[in-house]
C-alpha cells in the first residue's frame, strides 16, 4: 500500500489545531497538547481514497489539519458536493457497515495539499483524560452536518442568482477576509463549480453571476476571487408551511403503520440469530469434516484390501 499513512508518522493534534482545546483550562491544554496524538497523512492534489478501519490507525476519524478536499456523492445523474478545510472531521471509508438499499457513489478529490491527523488509541487514551476533546469534535461534527443541511437548503432556491450569492456569504463565513470595500472569499471557483456546489446547470451559473456583477453584489476578482458587496443577502423565510401536520385533526403527516408481516427484530435479537446461524455452520461444518474422513477411510481400507 502506497498511502503515506502506512509510514505511521505522528503528529501533535492539538499543536496543528489548537482549538480542539477549546475547552480545556490553559494549564491542562498545554499537557494535553504533548500527549495527544495523531497519524498524519498527507495526500497530494488529484483523487483520493480516505483511511479505513482495517488500516487500524483512524478508531476515532480524522481532523483536517490543512489544506482542501471535496467530497461528492453520486446517485443515478444526481450530484452533491462538499468542501472540507481545515478543523472538519472526517470518518473512515467503512464508519459505517450497514449496507444501504440506495447506495450512492462517494469519490473524494484533494483540491490542494492536504494534511490529515488520523486519530487513533493514543487520541483514545488522551479522551480518558479530557473528555472536552470528545465534545468538541461531537460540536464539529455537527456543524458539518449543518452545512450540508444549509447547503441542501441553498439547492432548493427558486432563483439561481440567490443560490449563488447565499453560497458565496456562506463560503466567506469559513474563508473570507474583511477589507474595506467589502468582504474577500479568496478561492478560484469556476462557474461550473458554482453549478455543482448550487444543484444547478452551467450556462444557468452563468446568468447569474452576470446578473450579481451588475447589480454590484459582487466582483470578480482578477486572480479568481471574489469580492462580496454589502451586507450578506437576507432570504427570508419563503418556504411553504410545514407538511408535518395535516386534516382538521391536525394529525401527523408522518408516522410508522401496521402492515408489515414481521416485525423488525431488535439488533440484540439480530446478532443473536447471527450468533445462532454461525454456530448451525460452525456445527454443520464439523459433521462433514467427519463423514470425509470417514469416507476417506473406507476407501484407504479397499484399497489395501
Amino acid at each position: 500500500m502506497a498511502r503515506a499513512l502506512v509510514q505511521q508518522r505522528l503528529v501533535r493534534v492539538l499543536t496543528e489545531d489548537p482549538d480542539l482545546a477549546s475547552r480545556i483550562e490553559n494549564g491542562e491544554a498545554r499537557v494535553a497538547e504533548r500527549q495527544t496524538i495523531g497519524y498524519l497523512e498527507t495526500v497530494p492534489t488529484g483523487s483520493w481514497v480516505p483511511s479505513s478501519l482495517s488500516d487500524g490507525k483512524s478508531l476515532y476519524g480524522g481532523v483536517i489539519l490543512e489544506g482542501l478536499l471535496v467530497r461528492e456523492l453520486s446517485l443515478g445523474t444526481g450530484t452533491t458536493a462538499e468542501l472540507l478545510g481545515s478543523g472538519e472531521v472526517i470518518l473512515p471509508r467503512d464508519a459505517d457497515q450497514a449496507v444501504p438499499f440506495v447506495a450512492p457513489v462517494i469519490s473524494w478529490t484533494a483540491l490542494q495539499p492536504t494534511r490529515i491527523g488520523w486519530l487513533d488509541m493514543p487520541f483514545g487514551l488522551a479522551l480518558r483524560r479530557w473528555p472536552e476533546l470528545a465534545a468538541t469534535l461531537l460540536e464539529r461534527s455537527h456543524r458539518r452536518a449543518d452545512r450540508l443541511a444549509l447547503g441542501q437548503a441553498v439547492s432548493q432556491l427558486t432563483r439561481v442568482d440567490d443560490r449563488v450569492l447565499t453560497l458565496l456569504w456562506h463560503l466567506a463565513e469559513r474563508w473570507g477576509r474583511v477589507r474595506p470595500d467589502g468582504i474577500v472569499l479568496p478561492m478560484r471557483l469556476t462557474h461550473r463549480v458554482l453549478a455543482r456546489l448550487v444543484g444547478a446547470r452551467r450556462p444557468s451559473v452563468t446568468t447569474a453571476v452576470n446578473t450579481l456583477e451588475r447589480n454590484r453584489q459582487v466582483t470578480r476578482l482578477p486572480d479568481g476571487g471574489w469580492l462580496l458587496h454589502g451586507s450578506p443577502p437576507e432570504v427570508g423565510d419563503l418556504a411553504p408551511p410545514p407538511p408535518w401536520r395535516h386534516g382538521r385533526g391536525n394529525t401527523s403527516a408522518v408516522s410508522f403503520v401496521d402492515g408489515a408481516e414481521e416485525p423488525v427484530q431488535p439488533v440484540e435479537q439480530r446478532l443473536e440469530t447471527y450468533r445462532e446461524r454461525i454456530h448451525r455452520a460452525r456445527r454443520a461444518s464439523i459433521a462433514l469434516r467427519a463423514d470425509s474422513s470417514v469416507l476417506l477411510h473406507r476407501c484407504h481400507s479397499r484399497r489395501g484390501g
